[in-house]
């Protein structure tokens, strides 16, 4: 059955669009498929996919709007499928939010996932109308954390937008765990965020932990994912080791 994932966090740069494209891309090498669904104005996982997305192109933005065949919106490429965003995405945002339109991306889902094992949710950094569809779309929420204050801060009204979004639109809505990403063992702050994460999350911290790695970002500069770039490196070792704490559940 597929599992459908939001990765979402308020708070900016936390690694929420790393974790979606390195996370589906280290599920293909253990023989899973996903598709990535871009739910970001700025389609920096479209962009961090390689893809350059014409102004005339069909995107996330379509599919919301005309409600076509998923299949008609889906780039497809080496490590998984794409459903990608550009700027267009955010003309829409005003009439969703006014509409309430919060079940537009699970309508259009509804047909056409069933040969996928994941679907992916990145999520922009701002609970609006897009993070909201993806919170009515998905089974469960990955929480993306950087070793940093703000980070933690921006949990607590995550996690009440979460139980809104339960009462009143998807019950089933689960937290899968939260990831600690961009960590380094070797610093204080590193240790502290991480005792505290702990601390909270008792059983939703996933043991696996996305350290701090440089070929993550020149991966996102040459536009591709981890494995693309360097298979055998720090970052390709931790979403390989993510991606079997998911699949072992």
């Amino acid at each position: 059955m597929t599992q459908k994932i939001a990765i979402t966090n308020q708070k900016g740069g936390v690694g929420k669009t790393t974790t979606a494209l390195c996370l589906a891309a280290a599920l293909k090498i253990k023989g899973k498929k996903s598709l990535l669904v871009d739910l970001d104005s700025q389609g920096n996982a479209s962009a961090a996919a390689g893809l350059i997305i014409e102004n005339n192109a069909k995107t996330l933005k379509d599919m919301l709007t005309q409600q076509g065949g998923l299949e008609e919106y889906i780039v497809r490429t080496n490590f998984m499928d794409i459903i990608p965003s550009n700027n267009s995405l955010k003309d829409i945002e005003p009439h969703l939010h006014k509409q309430r339109g919060f079940n537009l991306l699970k309508n259009s889902l509804k047909a056409g996932v069933a040969d996928y094992d994941f679907v992916f949710f990145d999520c922009p950094p701002s609970i609006n109308v897009f993070t909201k569809n993806a919170l009515v779309a998905a089974d469960a929420i990955i929480i993306p954390v950087d070793a940093g204050f703000f980070s933690l801060l921006g949990l607590k009204q995550l996690l009440e937008e979460i139980d809104r979004i339960k009462k009143t639109f998807n019950p089933k809505l689960a937290l899968q765990g939260v990831l600690a990403c961009k960590f380094d063992r070797r610093t204080a702050l590193s240790e502290q965020v991480f005792a505290i994460l702990k601390q909270d999350f008792p059983d939703k911290l996933f043991n696996a932990v996305i350290r701090v790695n440089i070929d993550l970002v020149k991966a996102q500069i040459a536009q591709k994912n981890i494995f693309e770039y360097n298979s055998k490196s720090k970052g390709a070792e931790d979403f390989l080791s993510l991606a079997e704490e998911i699949i072992n559940g």
